[in-house]
C-alpha cells in the first residue's frame, strides 16, 4: 500500500462518516421539531455529543485532502471539475466554521434565536460537501 492509497482511504472514510453524521443531524433537526418535549431534547443532546467527532472528521478530511493534493503535484492539470470541487470545499469550510462558531455561542447561551441560522449553515455545509464529493467523482472518473 502506498502513502497515497493510505491517505485516500483515510480521506474517503472521513468523508463518509462526516457526511453520514451531517445528514443525520439534518434529519434530527426535522424530527426534533415534530416530536417536541423530552424526545426533542434527547435528539439535541445526541447532536451535541457528536460535535467533537465531526470536528475530527472535518480536520481529517481537510488534512488528508491537502496531502493527496500535494501528492498529485497540485491542482494545475486536474481540469474544471476539480476546480469546481475546490470551490465547493471552500464553501463547505466557510459554512462549517461559521456554523461551529454559532453552535459554540448557542451552547454557551442557549439562545434559540441562533438556531435558524445554524440550520441554514448546516444545510449549506452538507450541500457543499455533497457537491464536492460529486465533483471529485467527476474529476477522477477514469
Amino acid at each position: 500500500m502506498t502513502v497515497s492509497q493510505l491517505f485516500l482511504i483515510i480521506h474517503i472514510l472521513a468523508v463518509a462518516l462526516g457526511l453520514g453524521i451531517g445528514f443525520s443531524n439534518l434529519v434530527g433537526f426535522r424530527v426534533a421539531g415534530q416530536v417536541g418535549g423530552d424526545m426533542a431534547k434527547g435528539i439535541a443532546k445526541h447532536r451535541e455529543t457528536l460535535i467533537p467527532y465531526v470536528d475530527v472528521f472535518y480536520v481529517t478530511i481537510v488534512g488528508s485532502g491537502l496531502v493527496l493534493l500535494f501528492n498529485l503535484g497540485g491542482a494545475a492539470g486536474l481540469g474544471p471539475w476539480f476546480h469546481a470541487k475546490l470551490a465547493a470545499v471552500a464553501l463547505w469550510v466557510v459554512a462549517y466554521v461559521v456554523m461551529r462558531l454559532r453552535v459554540r455561542k448557542f451552547l454557551a447561551s442557549r439562545d434559540m434565536a441562533l438556531v435558524p441560522m445554524i440550520r441554514i449553515l448546516a444545510q449549506v455545509a452538507i450541500t457543499a460537501a455533497t457537491l464536492a464529493l460529486i465533483f471529485a467523482v467527476m474529476t477522477f472518473n477514469a
